[in-house]
């Protein structure tokens, strides 16, 4: 079970066990099969305490052999370090050869000297490692009673593990029934306390939580809305080149399907989880892309001219693509770092810097899609006039709502890390990166007040301003450095570059005179007239 217990602990995936305590509902797998060695252990040697067994253990390991054998070394030190002194010339080799030699013909005097002081240290370095010994072991039992009961799930589930590890499939089958058999008979403290109304309902319906949970990642919520998505834009884009008003109206439907799919989704994550709708990358990209989805949907009931579902299916899509590659491992549910273990700042900052990403990536897909009309109407395409003069005003909108968002979750973020770290500020890449959102869409907004840019300059910055909320999103992970650190994810930088690098082309692009006439140029013969 210990080797079992080590293997666990070294691992990726953290897995969890129903406690047998009121006190801890659930409890590590690596950490129980750690107790429930250290119980048998005690059972063996008759011992009741974590102090006691501690004290047994460090009488074991040093015995009055051992204690004279790390004595007679740290006369050697003593030895060593004297000559070192006298001869601070000599190699690591030579002084060694020397000490030995000194030691070998050491006076009875100068040994009795030396003796008391080097056996006192030993005995201290063992009072610490029995000290250091009782204070893990109270840790890994939860307490100094040994006589508490082990957790027998533990145990059936390490036999499972190491049958798997064995390719032994017999003996796993068998193991995982013993396993499901004893947690039928010894349900954990969740399970048997008076629940909730929606857990009646979900146990009405699916059976249990578990039920639910499995049916959940089978039907795959999330791939059904991006297929509504897409099929919406598909629609969208051909609203505005023929048959306008009924497929658009199957488009925004379509969409707002797909919303609804994806929010009752997101909304079972939450019931999953017990926690706010973002704990991590995965739950980030999903609830940016509801986000970005929700505010089209508002900008399509305002101006009703097929822009807004357009844009909201493409992010809506490309968002949920994001996070199926992100979720390449399998494992969404993943336990959270220690310190993002708080339902308030999860629920409030968490939730507002990603509706600050929301906005500013829906105010740069309007930016592009501002330039493709301008290249498009450039190459002789029409359009109707008021969705080109609409989407400068869309963008304006939107970046209000993403500096605010911004803003909050930024000061949000300060007065989580003054309670978390003792501190509003420290220049973390993570802080940097949410304050170059902030600076960035205040830098939009006031050159846009200060008449520096019109229409066009407004769609090219906040195209400018994906690269921006892509950094602060990813890249300041991929540093590896900092306070938030624990977000790094491999294998995202070059997937990155290419993002850039599409934004930067689109920028190129709406840097060129797309919006300018071409001059009247007069005829030959009227120049000439004219002279």
């Amino acid at each position: 079970m210990a080797g079992v217990a080590a293997e666990l602990a070294n691992s990726k995936a953290p897995r969890a066990i129903p406690a047998p305590s009121s006190e801890r509902q659930w409890e590590p797998l690596s950490t129980t099969l750690t107790a429930n060695w250290v119980k048998e252990i005690a059972k063996e040697k008759k011992i009741d305490s974590t102090d006691k067994l501690a004290a047994t253990i460090a009488k074991d390991i040093f015995s009055k052999q051992y204690i004279n054998q790390l004595v007679e070394n740290r006369i050697m030190q003593f030895i060593e370090q004297i000559v070192q002194t006298q001869n601070p010339n000599l190699s690591q080799n030579e002084m060694r050869e020397y000490a030995k030699r000194a030691a070998a013909n050491l006076p009875d005097d100068m040994r009795q000297s030396l003796e008391p002081t080097a056996r006192q240290e030993v005995l201290a370095g063992r009072q610490r490692v029995e000290s250091e010994l009782a204070k893990s072991l109270q840790t890994v039992n939860g307490g100094t009673d040994l006589n508490r009961p082990s957790n027998s799930l533990a145990d059936k589930m390490a036999v499972a593990l190491t049958a798997y590890k064995r390719g032994d499939a017999p003996a796993f089958n068998q193991a995982v029934l013993d396993y499901r058999t004893a947690m039928d008979a010894e349900k954990p403290q969740a399970l048997t306390k008076a629940s909730s109304w929606t857990h009646r309902g979900v146990e009405s319906i699916f059976g249990s939580f578990y039920g639910f949970e499995s049916r959940f990642n089978q039907f795959d919520p999330f791939t059904l809305a991006s297929v509504f998505y897409l099929v919406a834009f598909i629609f969208g884009v051909l609203g505005l080149l023929i048959w306008q008003a009924p497929l658009q109206r199957c488009a925004l439907w379509l969409m707002l399907l797909g919303f609804a799919v994806q929010t009752i989704a997101i909304v079972a994550r939450i019931y999953i989880s017990g926690r706010p709708p973002v704990t991590n990358l995965y739950s980030s990209a999903v609830f940016i892309g509801w986000g970005c989805v929700l505010l089209a949907i508002v900008l399509e009931w305002i101006y009703r001219m097929g822009i807004g579902t357009i844009l909201g299916t493409v992010v809506g899509f490309l968002t949920l693509r994001v996070a199926y590659g992100l979720a390449a491992d399998g494992d969404t549910f993943v336990v959270l770092q220690a310190v993002l273990d708080t339902q308030f700042w999860l629920a409030t900052h968490v939730v507002a810097i990603t509706l600050g990403y929301s906005t500013t990536f829906l105010a740069g897909g309007l930016g592009i899609l501002y330039i493709l009309f301008l290249l498009a109407s450039k190459l002789g395409a029409t359009f109707p006039d008021n969705a080109r003069d609409a989407l400068p005003r869309m963008i304006y909108g939107v970046l209000c709502f993403a500096i605010f968002f911004s803003f909050v979750g930024t000061v949000l973020g300060g007065l989580w890390a003054d309670d978390s770290w003792g501190r509003f500020w420290g220049w973390d890449p993570k802080e940097n990166g949410a304050l170059m959102i902030v600076l960035w869409n205040a830098l939009i907004l006031h050159a846009r007040w200060a008449g520096l840019i019109r229409a066009r300059g407004i769609a090219v910055l906040a195209v400018a301003g994906n690269i921006v909320t892509a950094w602060s999103w990813f890249g300041v992970n991929e540093l590896g450095v900092g306070l938030h650190s624990y977000g790094f994810t491999e294998g995202v930088l070059v997937n990155l570059a290419w993002f850039v690098l599409s934004q930067l082309l689109i920028i190129g692009i709406g840097c060129l005179p797309l919006d300018q006439p071409p001059r009247n140029r007069r005829p030959k013969a009227a120049r000439t007239a004219l002279r």
